[in-house]
């Protein structure tokens, strides 16, 4: 339920801190998937480290949980209508199960939050 309700509120958060008229969030339309991935992946930038989303600020951890849970329903929508957006859903849907488990430590932990990123990062050229 808690997931729910933060990815509802990654949601909300996104469009409204980053629908700029520069932005390529500030798509409109159901169907404007490269706007939808885009907040995804600028909800991303602000998660620093897996690790961190169970750290001992509650502040901090709660907007990075709810950050990350934001971005990955950003990134499903984008890939619901445009398959291009795939594998950001993908990784980030395994950024969720990791979330859910509290497996947020070691190199696999580490390897996924890096494969967003770089999604992310090729997403911009």
């Amino acid at each position: 339920m808690a997931a729910v309700v933060a990815a509802g509120a990654g949601i909300g958060v996104g469009w409204l801190l980053w629908s700029g008229p520069d932005s390529a969030a500030s798509g409109t339309g159901l169907d404007n998937a490269a706007a939808d991935a885009a907040g995804a992946c600028q909800a991303w930038e602000r998660v620093p480290a897996l690790d961190k989303v169970f750290g001992d600020d509650d502040k901090a951890s709660e907007a990075y949980y709810n950050r990350a849970g934001g971005a990955a329903t950003l990134a499903h929508s984008a890939a619901r209508f445009d398959r291009r957006y795939d594998a950001l859903d993908k990784a980030l849907q395994d950024i969720t199960r990791r979330l859910q488990t509290f497996d947020v430590k070691g190199a696999k932990a580490v390897a996924a939050h890096d494969k967003v990123s770089t999604l992310c990062a090729g997403l911009d050229g």
